[in-house]
């Protein structure tokens, strides 16, 4: 029985052995654990770094990709670049060939005007010596000396013409105070693409259409003016250049002087908008006689004026006399329109509100009821007058409604339009029972704008402004008051 009790091992030892065997199983688990953790980590880690190199790759990619689209536009922008200078180049060529040839016609109309007068036989006209041919100068000469001293006159308004000048030896740029006033910016540039914009100051001309700035730090020759002794005469040979309906593009006109007045040169060149502020040139001294400064169409009467025929006459002020000049700034040649414009943006408003009022609500001035200005007053002549004077007077007041509504169409929440709105909702499917009392109300309406008007701050005597915007100020004055009913 003691042999037998040796075999098996007390409880405690038995306990001993048993959690030994636990250890050695627990450690090996964690060494287990531990090994496939960080067997992990590696294979994260290894796709992590391969998604770094893909990722360098795809950035290398797209960087490759990249300067390989800038270099295919650089070549497409270098092409571009070059089919816009070939195209430029091509127009130039162009503009110079057409103004030889506009030169070239402008010769032979002197010529013949000289044939005309003179009317020698064949037998009598002679060759012009190699001699006298030298002192005419050839056309295309003529055209690219001067051209380049006509400059392009660009605003955010309108657009127009001015030439450089040589006067006491500076260089001024001349234009037409009109190609100026309205505009906010300008930019003004040569034909071969040269800007010029720093000025010292502007002056203007005191009874012209006529302003010009003198340029700062100038390195440029301008064009001469012909002295009082140098005048043309009437039948002289002339040349308009200028930027032709404002295409940014200089042309020559040739024609010829019409009539000399005290101020102004009449020509009959094909001067058309865009023109404006170019130079008048004799062919003969290749220098300025004047600058275009605008037109008159007279319609024609009798069975002509049927059919829309009219005459146009065409001005240029005179360059060869003295012109009075009064300095001043550019901003404030600028601040001048700004007042005059305001001013006419205000009385516009309230002409058209109160002309709409009356038209709309068939109360007044081209309605059924009336053909007076003034609601209620009838017209005891409008019976007498024929059906073709009738058809004339509604054609007018077509006209005016329609400038009266893009009038209101700029500004439709002006409280003058506000009021004007609200009185058309009343007089809307009026009975002529209900009309006196209407046209009473249209009546108050009218007169509180016009008592408006009356006693706003427009009535600055603007006897500082330059003489073109001192002109436009008495305009706008005189149809001020008329609107307002003032004496």
């Amino acid at each position: 029985m003691a042999t037998i009790h040796t075999l098996f091992l007390s409880p405690t030892i038995f306990r001993v052995a048993v959690c030994g065997l636990v250890i050695s199983c627990c450690s090996c688990k964690q060494s287990q654990e531990e090994n496939t953790a960080s067997s992990e980590v590696d294979s994260a880690q290894k796709k992590e770094q391969e998604e770094q190199k893909r990722k360098q790759e795809e950035l290398k990619q797209q960087e490759q990709d990249l300067r390989v689209e800038l270099a295919e536009r650089k070549v497409s922008r270098d092409a571009s670049v070059a089919k816009v200078e070939a195209a430029q180049e091509k127009l130039r060529a162009q503009e110079t060939a057409i103004a030889a040839l506009n030169t070239s016609v402008a010769l032979k109309m002197q010529e013949i005007n000289k044939l005309k007068t003179a009317e020698p036989s064949p037998a009598e006209i002679e060759a012009p010596s190699e001699e006298e041919e030298t002192k005419q100068p050839l056309p295309d000469k003529f055209l690219s000396e001067m051209t380049p001293k006509v400059v392009v006159i660009e605003g955010d308004q309108g657009s127009g013409t001015g030439f450089l000048c040589e006067v006491d030896e500076q260089v001024w740029i001349y234009t037409a105070a009109h190609v100026l006033s309205g505009n906010n910016k300008i930019k003004v540039r040569d034909n071969e693409g040269r800007i010029y914009k720093d000025f010292d100051y502007l002056e203007s001309a005191e009874g012209v259409d006529l302003v010009r700035l003198k340029l700062k730090n100038h390195d440029v020759k301008g064009l001469s003016l012909v002295s009082p002794k140098e005048a043309p005469e009437e039948g002289d040979v002339i040349v308009a250049i200028g930027n032709s309906l404002g295409t940014g593009s200089l042309s020559g006109e040739p024609g010829k002087i019409m009539k000399v007045e005290e101020d102004m040169w009449e020509v009959d060149a094909e001067i058309i908008p865009g023109n404006s502020g170019g130079p008048i040139l004799s062919l003969e001294k290749g220098k300025v006689v004047g600058i275009v400064t605008h037109l008159i169409i007279h319609r024609r009467e009798g069975e002509d004026s049927l059919h829309g025929k009219s005459e146009t006459k065409r001005f240029a002020a005179r360059l060869d006399k003295e012109w009075e000049w009064r300095r001043m700034t550019v901003a404030n040649f600028v601040k001048e329109w700004k007042y005059i414009d305001k001013m006419n943006h205000d009385s516009a408003i309230a002409w058209a509100t109160i002309y709409l009022m009356q038209v709309k609500s068939n109360l007044g001035q081209g309605s059924r009821y009336s053909q007076q200005g003034s609601y209620g007053q009838q017209d005891s002549r409008y019976d007498q007058r024929t059906a073709e004077q009738r058809r004339a007077e509604q054609k007018a007041y077509f006209a005016l409604n329609k400038i009266a509504e893009e009038i209101i169409a700029r500004e439709p929440k002006h409280f003058y339009v506000q009021r004007m709105k609200s009185f058309l909702k009343k007089a809307k499917g009026v009975r002529r029972s209900t009309r006196n009392a209407l046209i009473a109300e249209g009546n108050t309406i009218r007169k509180k704008i016009q008592d408006e008007i009356r006693l706003d701050s427009y009535d600055l005597e603007a006897k500082d402004f330059s003489w073109y915007h001192r002109k436009s100020y008495e305009s706008a004055r005189d149809w001020r008051v008329k609107l307002t009913g003032k004496n």
